[in-house]
């Protein structure tokens, strides 16, 4: 137990700090960066991206209170909220991003102290320092989780995250897919209605409000959409119902432009899946304009889910993605062609960017294999050339 308390002291002096043991000398220095800095990067671009889900969050549940005039809101939050002078007012932001705060910290506590304990528990069983990359799995998995989700459900995908997707393979720089979309995509299997139930995405007992992309896909299409209210820059701002971490589009981008100015993600990847995506999707248009899931513009598919957040944070994941460049512009590309397709083609499952980034990094080391070998025949050839000459 004294060996257990010791590594999680250690661990919380790790959300910021890396181990003591690192390279201090060439050749092997590039610069002053290092693992815990990479992810918390990652982390300070989602804040944009989890200020205005927070908002959204509490906006979309105020709203529903509003709708079914609830004189008393139950719950231990309405009972915070109310003893703390806060109201329940939709058009309130401090009202809204309160009460989405309080259904936002219990699962990102939950996710934090799970993942904790088991990356406490590997580095007293391996007796060595715990590693890097907690608060960023933590982080990520609550962004991605709906706000009615059971507590035990995320600790069962935070543990399945962090164990089956990291720690078993050795930790950070080892695994194959990021742990975070792995616990979430385990909780899917595992619990359909998680993502896709009645109710999921607004957190009030009756009150059922389907993303846009349920519309899409099951009421009729971009029509529907605009039928009930919504409009492209109010989708793309992030004011609707979903996870969040992923209901701005604004967010994602804002993320997006601070992990390429700090050199911290790929640039190829990003253009690449947009380029993937929207020439998948301007095929689909051309090959079938009468159906609505294939005539779906490449803009609408761009801010529809999570498809901007998936490939701003989960896809540039610099572990389960590729190292060259030309295989990170093949990268980017196949998570785009993937995310229409699954979107068009799977009725069951079709917020498809989180599949396709799963595939995508399966894929990644024979992307690597394959350019490596490229450029060595391009070298040999280009040497027999020479040599003959």
């Amino acid at each position: 137990m004294r060996a257990l308390a010791s590594a999680f002291a250690t661990m919380t002096g790790r959300f910021f700090w890396s181990s003591r043991t690192v390279t201090r000398s060439g050749p092997h220095i590039r610069d002053a960066n290092n693992v815990q800095r990479l992810w918390n990067y990652f982390v300070v671009a989602s804040i944009p991206a989890w200020l205005i889900g927070v908002w959204s969050l509490g906006h979309q549940t105020n709203l529903a209170i509003a709708d079914f005039q609830l004189e008393v809101v139950p719950g231990w939050r309405a009972s915070l909220l109310s003893k703390s002078g806060i109201g329940f007012e939709a058009f309130s932001v401090m009202d809204c991003f309160s009460h989405g705060l309080l259904y936002f910290l219990p699962v990102f506590g939950v996710a934090l102290l799970v993942g904790a304990f088991w990356q406490a528990l590997f580095a007293v069983l391996r007796r060595r320092p715990p590693d890097e990359g907690l608060l960023y799995i933590a982080w990520f998995l609550a962004l991605m989780m709906p706000a009615s989700a059971p507590l035990y459900q995320v600790a069962l995908g935070m543990t399945f995250g962090i164990v089956v997707g990291k720690l078993i393979y050795g930790g950070s720089g080892r695994y194959l897919v990021n742990p975070a979309l792995l616990g979430l995509a385990f909780l899917v299997f595992s619990y359909p209605s998680l993502l896709f139930g009645q109710g999921a995405w607004v957190p009030v007992a009756g009150y059922d409000q389907p993303s846009v992309l349920e519309l899409v896909n099951e009421e009729g299409g971009i029509r529907v959409i605009t039928a009930v209210g919504y409009s492209f820059w109010q989708i793309f701002l992030g004011d609707r119902p979903g996870a969040v971490g992923a209901v701005s589009s604004l967010g994602a981008v804002l993320g997006g432009l601070f992990l390429i100015w700090t050199g911290m993600a790929s640039w190829r990847v990003m253009l690449g899946a947009l380029i993937g995506l929207a020439g998948t999707s301007l095929i689909f248009n051309s090959i079938a304009a009468d159906n609505v899931l294939f005539a779906t513009p490449w803009y609408w598919q761009m801010v529809l889910g999570g498809y901007l957040f998936g490939v701003v944070f989960l896809a540039t994941d610099p572990v389960a993605g590729p190292m060259t460049d030309p295989g990170r512009w093949g990268f980017g590309l196949l998570v785009g062609v993937l995310t229409i397709l699954i979107r068009v083609s799977n009725p069951s499952y079709y917020e498809g960017v989180m599949f396709a980034i799963l595939l995508a990094s399966m894929f990644s080391p024979l992307i690597d294999f394959v350019v490596t070998e490229m450029n060595i025949r391009r070298r040999r050839l280009r040497l027999l050339g020479e040599s003959r000459e």
